[in-house]
């Protein structure tokens, strides 16, 4: 692996713990910080041989706030 590559995936991780971070706060109703963690890698791994990488952190946040949007809240 070559620097370049180990600094875009560092940035990478950086902008995908922001993405956890403003849904947990924006879907704290609908899930715990370490669900929203969970499902922002999860979904990014799927992008693991992904040639161009800046688009990621947006695609991962679409999909898991869709998802986090079709959940009801959870009971208190």
């Amino acid at each position: 692996m070559s620097v370049d590559q180990e600094m875009r995936g560092e940035v990478l991780e950086q902008q995908l713990g922001r993405v956890a971070d403003q849904l947990t706060r924006k879907f704290a109703d609908r899930a715990d910080q370490v669900e929203v963690h969970d499902a922002v890698f999860r979904e990014a791994s799927r992008y693991l041989g992904a040639r161009v990488t800046q688009y990621i952190p947006v695609l991962v946040q679409h999909t898991v706030q869709e998802t986090l949007r079709q959940r009801g809240p959870r009971p208190q």
